[in-house]
């Protein structure tokens, strides 16, 4: 019985403490204004609509090539997500486009992903960083 204990006790522990690594943590900032405007880079454009979750993306074959995003014109979904959750794009670490029934992951970048900037690394060993910046 005292084995038992101990070991709920121990499931316990971790459960609590695994739990509060789940969300990224919180630095007392206010959320960031939801992404608007189009964002350019050497591999195309993502026009976001402002919503949170409408995107156009217009991109180049060599995109395509790299992370599998179709090229050319396209409309669908977006969410950034810290690991399973949705979550803000200044604290996510990754970013899923979604056209169709189609889904593409990227790695978010979120120290340099702002209101003017979304930095994304494909899910490609050896790929880098690329740099989406806000049209002015």
């Amino acid at each position: 019985m005292k084995k038992l204990a101990m070991l709920a006790a121990a499931i316990f522990l971790l459960s609590v403490t695994s739990c509060g690594k789940e969300l990224p943590p919180d630095d007392g900032t206010p959320e960031p204004p939801a992404l608007d405007g189009e964002f350019t880079s050497d591999y195309g454009t993502l026009t976001f609509n402002g919503d949170g979750t409408g995107i156009t993306t217009d991109t180049t074959e060599e995109f395509e090539q790299l992370c599998g995003l179709p090229a050319g014109e396209h409309e669908g979904t977006y969410v950034f997500l810290f690991q399973n959750g949705q979550w803000r794009y200044d604290k996510a670490d990754t970013f899923r486009i979604m056209i169709g029934e189609d889904s593409y992951v990227f790695i978010n970048n979120f120290t340099h992903t702002n209101e003017n900037a979304v930095v994304i690394t494909p899910i490609e060993e050896g790929a880098g960083e690329i740099t989406f910046e806000k049209k002015k």
